[in-house]
């Protein structure tokens, strides 16, 4: 059996469902290998798009996320979304080919040094020349990916050592149980529920940690009366109809979210699952905490005191923090009231579709279970704020690397990682230009993924800040605008163009019983101003 064989054969032991990437000669073997065994290989059209869906896979899922290509220009294609994969913690194995080991030093064909190119964005990074180490490498770099904070791996493997001869066993996969265990310190639990039944009223902050204990952290609201609010990372976690919800907090906060972090009224503030990045904390602003008992809990220690300091830090994973709490803790009498409107009324002082508008009418007329994914840009903005999530639904964006593009290519990973449920893809057209091409992978695969391109012909965050920090701009930033809905139609891709609000009404009919991808462009002309003060007075602080 030849390495590349048993390379596949323990991927898909380790339960790999699928291999992002695009084949070449000096990873041949191992697309050759992957014939033999059930993993799907997903071919895409940009190294970076593969990396991006292998990531949002990764995050999603919790799985391992795996992406196969070239070394050399394959790597450094890749960069973007193995970035994105470490900032948003994802378990992602990146398995590059490299040129024959006699050919090291002599100006081979696509000779480059792909280890140190992503040591700073992997958690490890070798590449390996003996046909000896290189299962042991594999599986060594799959648990350190798996082993909580998971994050990306890189390996390297030249092609004559791909066509090796296995020596010794495949390893066995690793058991996630045991992998990923990370136990809470009682001593710590018993001193944070005694600090939680002393402060009459609260916060508690959701973070991208939180996905997959919504109902264990309702429950835990509704006992206290705490209120709710969620980092961008953490939106959707938590169902917008939830009596306690405040929306999204930090970058484009709701004015609820926002006005409750500013009173008085909290004494502690439970963080849960959140590194507190820029992002969560509007530039790291200590309103947050100030003069409050501050309670983190995150299953990496790294975070624990990082941005703010905290009473109260528990390393401990929330399925087990959680039920403690909920058990430990007195059910409050009070009844917290939340606001009628999370945010105040719509104002037309623009032309054009209303964003906000779209935004805002968009659940009625998607799924309920719909999975949004969000990319990069200034609709962002209107999509943190106006966006409501109900209950089934769920959503995604890896805010804190900000690559423009990721979401388009992401959300043919989320398709990937749960095809049961409708995925939307929220971009802008510079998002599209990026990394649009991904559509038509989605297309060939026939994903029933729609994508929403926000059109408004311009680079719209760029031109405002701009104007803003310096009272001036440059004309090049408003473009010609092109119909991206006709330009998919002649791919083959089903489009419609939406210009007015009335016609948000077809979406229903034109997205029922998709057999692949369809693209729904909003035309909007830029006018609107959008949420984005706090970014702004960022670049200046």
């Amino acid at each position: 059996m030849k390495l590349a064989d048993g390379i596949m054969k323990y991927l898909e032991a380790s339960d790999v469902e699928f291999l992002f990437g695009i084949p070449a000669g000096i990873i041949g073997p191992l697309y050759d290998s992957v014939i033999d065994v059930g993993i799907q290989p997903i071919i895409t059209k940009n190294e970076a798009g593969a990396a991006y869906m292998a990531a949002r896979y990764a995050s999603t899922s919790g799985k391992l996320g795996v992406c196969v290509g070239a070394g050399a220009v394959g790597v450094s294609n890749m960069m973007n979304g193995i970035a994105d994969a470490m900032r948003a913690k994802a378990p992602l194995l990146i398995i590059s080919g490299y040129i024959n080991r006699w050919q090291m030093g002599k100006g081979a064909i696509q000779e480059l040094d792909g280890q140190d190119m992503v040591r700073s964005v992997t958690k490890y990074s070798n590449t390996v020349m003996e046909e000896a180490d290189v299962l042991t490498e594999l599986d060594k770099a799959v648990r350190i990916a798996l082993t909580p904070p998971c994050g990306p791996v890189y390996i390297s493997i030249p092609i004559d050592v791909q066509r090796m001869d296995v020596s010794g066993s495949i390893p066995a996969p690793a058991v996630l149980s045991e992998l990923q265990a990370v136990k809470p310190d009682p001593a710590q639990l018993e001193r944070t529920a005694a600090l939680l039944n002393q402060s009459a009223q609260g916060l508690i902050m959701v973070g991208r940690g939180g996905r997959g204990f919504s109902a264990e952290i309702m429950e835990l609201s509704q006992r206290l009366q705490w209120p709710i609010i969620t980092t961008p990372a953490g939106k959707g976690i938590v169902p917008a109809d939830f009596p306690l919800n405040l929306g999204n907090y930090g970058f484009s906060s709701t004015d609820a979210a926002s006005e409750y972090v500013n009173s008085k009224a909290p004494s502690c503030v439970l963080i849960l699952g959140t590194s507190l990045g820029e992002a969560s904390t509007c530039n790291f602003n200590e309103v947050l905490v100030a003069g409050r008992t501050v309670i983190h809990v995150d299953r990496d220690a790294r975070e624990l005191g990082k941005v703010f300091k905290i009473d109260e830090g528990i390393h401990g994973d929330l399925k087990d923090v959680l039920p403690f709490l909920i058990a430990s803790t007195t059910a409050s009498t009070a009844r917290y009231q939340k606001p009628a409107l999370l945010n105040e009324p719509y104002q037309r002082n623009h032309t054009g579709l209303s964003l906000r508008l779209f935004l805002e009418k968009l659940r009625s007329v998607m799924p309920s279970d719909t999975r949004y994914v969000c990319d990069i840009g200034e609709f962002s903005n209107f999509v943190l704020k106006y966006l409501e999530i109900p209950e089934g639904g769920d959503f995604e964006m890896n805010l804190d690397y900000g690559a423009m593009g990721s979401a388009i290519a992401g959300g043919a990973g989320l398709h990937a990682a749960d095809p049961s449920r409708p995925v939307a893809v929220l971009a802008g057209d510079g998002c599209f230009f990026m990394n649009g091409m991904e559509i038509m992978t989605a297309k060939e695969y026939r994903m029933p993924i729609t994508y929403f391109i926000i059109n408004n012909a311009m680079l719209s965050y760029v031109d405002r800040g701009q104007q803003f920090l310096y009272k001036r701009s440059i004309p090049d930033y408003k473009q010609e605008r092109i119909s991206i809905a006709e330009m998919m139609r002649v791919a083959g891709v089903n489009a419609m163009s939406i210009n007015r609000l009335e016609e948000v009404a077809y979406i229903p009919a034109f997205v029922r019983g998709m057999e692949g991808p369809c693209v729904i462009e909003v035309n909007t002309d830029g006018s609107e101003p959008a949420p984005i003060l706090d970014r702004l007075k960022a670049l200046v602080k």
